[in-house]
């Protein structure tokens, strides 16, 4: 009967949390169309997300409201940023129609620069800006460095998000049969997967920064590049307070 009782437990845990993350799917399109709120959606779906990898949500609504209000000027000028990249970008491939010979190729190699600069980044970007508190340089930069020193980490970041768009690039059917399923739970459902890896993640990162505290001096020659940038995160960046608090300014 205890075992029995067991179960039906996490049978209703899953399908509570499942229904959280259609919840949360639907918040987050709809904050999302304004369009330069989408950082500030992206950076609230994982700071719900997060919690909910480590079974400390609280109500969804009004979770996902406080970390949208408490991070949209950071997340914001973030997205912005991004924003202006990929701007760049559009006009470069427009004005690569024009171009021939060196300057073509020139045209390319910035675009292919960028391409990988961003895929880099903004697998670690928002679950960032959703954990700590830094400056805008900061959080990309930090991104960028996290994510080359944690290849495999970034790499299932990086595939769970990219293999959906490949797979439509491939075939449209499968965007005609399953958009309904993106507005409602699939973004949720590939937050709450890419929350796992960040957690183990970023709890690594922090854990080891504490065991470098403890290290002598004549022992930090031979830190890792990975330790370096674990200590340059922290000593840059405050972890976000709960939802609760305000964001000090």
């Amino acid at each position: 009967m205890a075992q029995n009782g067991n179960i039906k437990t996490n049978i209703f845990q899953k399908l509570e949390k499942f229904g959280d993350l259609f919840i949360i799917n639907i918040l987050f399109i709809i904050t999302s169309i304004p369009i330069f709120t989408i950082g500030a959606a992206t950076t609230a779906m994982y700071s719900f997300t997060t919690k909910l990898v480590k079974d400390q949500e609280g109500p969804v609504w009004k979770s996902y409201w406080s970390a949208f209000k408490k991070n949209f000027k950071p997340a914001t000028k973030v997205w912005l940023v991004i924003m202006a990249i990929l701007a760049a970008m559009y006009v470069e491939y427009v004005l690569s129609y024009s171009m021939t010979g060196l300057g073509y190729a020139l045209m390319l190699g910035l675009m292919a620069l960028e391409a990988v600069f961003l895929s880099f980044t903004l697998p670690m970007l928002f679950p960032m800006v959703a954990r700590y508190e830094n400056t805008t340089g900061n959080y990309i930069k930090n991104s960028f460095l996290i994510s080359v020193a944690n290849i495999g980490s970034w790499f299932y970041l990086f595939f769970i998000w990219v293999l959906p768009v490949a797979l439509y690039a491939s075939n449209n059917k499968i965007l005609y049969y399953s958009w309904v399923l993106w507005l409602l739970i699939f973004i949720g459902v590939l937050a709450y997967a890419s929350s796992m890896v960040v957690n183990k993640l970023y709890d690594k990162i922090e854990n080891k920064d504490e065991s470098d505290a403890d290290v002598k001096e004549d022992d930090e020659a031979e830190d890792t590049d990975d330790r370096k940038i674990s200590r340059h995160l922290i000593d840059t960046s405050k972890i976000n307070s709960s939802d609760d608090e305000e964001r000090t300014e």
